[in-house]
């Protein structure tokens, strides 16, 4: 079922006008650069991939050609890539989440906002990608590259990029994750994450910050554990979860801090400041068709009651942590329906464009989604919004190739 989304909503959430302004505050244009102007590169690069996912130079050329009627070649577009400025699309990207964001999420009803974290790559051959992370094995030393980024997804369910990596260091998700996290980390922020970001010192930077986390326990040692929660034997689980039953289940909860004997009393008064639940569930596997042990790791504050931590009941906690796998179907969403996986540009500067268009593409399928109601899946999601967005296309590519206004006399 689809409901129709007229023509006035798109140009309310891309107004033409506003993608000209922002072209102008980020200088995308130069005087030779008349006839494929910055908002024009824009436009072009959404409508290729909401059409075709997959975006190279020569479909861009041809689409703007039918579009505009006009000639453009696709070494034009190629240029384009490697010189606009990125800020300019990310300013696109920072407009279009201030109006797409809801007024009150969930998580400022509870004072708390969820905030899920992981890391994606796109490898090529380091014969075709001059920049990026190094990456091979002792045979082939440096034979690829990878472009590697840092995204959240926030409650409303509007993802956004973090970092996208440049140092050979962030090769490591815990460098990567990590520092990223600590960036961008606000007071009462509940980052969720997996083991990869499990180095001890970002984790009490973190806390330090006020943000709380939650990450599958690795092999921290813990010393001192004391059981402050039992779930009773008779409420364990002996079969498949069926139909609206959790797929985990909670069976205790320890009380502990990092530190071992080795470390100085000066590094062990510093853990002791950073109290620690660790959670031990179980959760479904439905590949393997049984319950599988998991533990998770946090810095919120035990209940009172202890029947939970910070806002949340043992279960909640439960279901916050498996949420987090959303950002990973995000990751794949992107890559097979956006063409996050295929490098448009091999420059760092075409690499970072495509970054953010992908994401401009996924927030407005997801608000396209929502409005439209269609409830198949995001093939069919793509295909309405660029029928469309056709006619937005065309009367932003008429704005955007539009003579500059005279400016009157004084």
């Amino acid at each position: 079922m689809k409901n129709r989304v007229p023509l006035e909503e798109l140009k309310r959430v891309l107004p033409e006008g506003q993608l000209k302004r922002l072209s102008l505050k980020h200088k995308t244009d130069a005087c030779n650069q008349v006839r494929l102007p910055g908002s024009a590169v824009f436009v072009s690069l959404l409508d290729a991939l909401l059409n075709h996912g997959v975006v190279t130079t020569r479909l861009l050329e041809e689409l703007y050609e039918q579009r505009t009627g006009r000639s453009a070649d696709h070494s034009s577009f190629a240029t384009r890539l490697q010189k606009i400025p990125a800020e300019y699309f990310r300013a696109i990207y920072s407009d279009l989440h201030e109006r797409l964001a809801p007024q009150a999420s969930a998580a400022e009803q509870r004072a708390l906002r969820v905030r899920r974290a992981d890391a994606t790559v796109v490898a090529l051959s380091a014969k075709l990608l001059s920049w990026g992370l190094s990456c091979g094995n002792r045979k082939k030393p440096r034979a690829k590259r990878q472009v590697k980024a840092v995204w959240s997804l926030e409650e409303d369910g509007l993802p956004s990029i973090l970092r996208l990596c440049k140092e050979q260091s962030e090769l490591s998700d815990c460098v990567a994750m990590g520092d990223a996290i600590l960036e961008h980390a606000k007071r009462a922020d509940l980052w969720v994450f997996d083991q990869g970001c499990h180095d001890r010192e970002r984790l009490f930077a973190l806390h330090d910050k006020g943000a709380y986390w939650l990450t599958p326990h690795g092999q921290q040692a813990l010393p001192g554990r004391r059981t402050v929660w039992e779930a009773d034997a008779e409420t364990s689980p002996k079969a498949e979860p069926g139909k609206g039953e959790p797929p985990c289940w909670v069976e205790r909860v320890e009380a502990a801090h990092f530190g071992n004997s080795q470390e100085t009393r000066a590094k062990q008064a510093q853990w002791a400041k950073m109290p620690l639940l660790v959670v031990h569930l179980r959760r479904w596997d439905q590949r393997g068709s049984k319950w599988v042990p998991l533990v998770l790791m946090t810095n919120l504050p035990l209940r009172k009651e202890g029947d939970g931590a910070g806002p949340f009941t043992w279960a909640e906690l439960a279901e916050v942590y498996r949420q987090r796998w959303e950002i990973e179907v995000l990751f794949k969403f992107l890559k097979q329906h956006l063409g996050y996986s295929h490098l448009t540009s091999r420059s760092e500067n075409g690499c970072e464009v495509m970054a953010y268009m992908s994401l401009i593409a996924a927030l407005l399928l997801i608000w396209y989604k929502r409005r439209s109601g269609i409830d198949r899946g995001w093939k069919s999601v793509r295909s309405w919004f660029a029928h469309d967005l056709r006619f937005w296309v065309e009367q932003a590519l008429r704005t955007a190739l539009a003579p500059p206004e005279p400016i009157p006399a004084p």
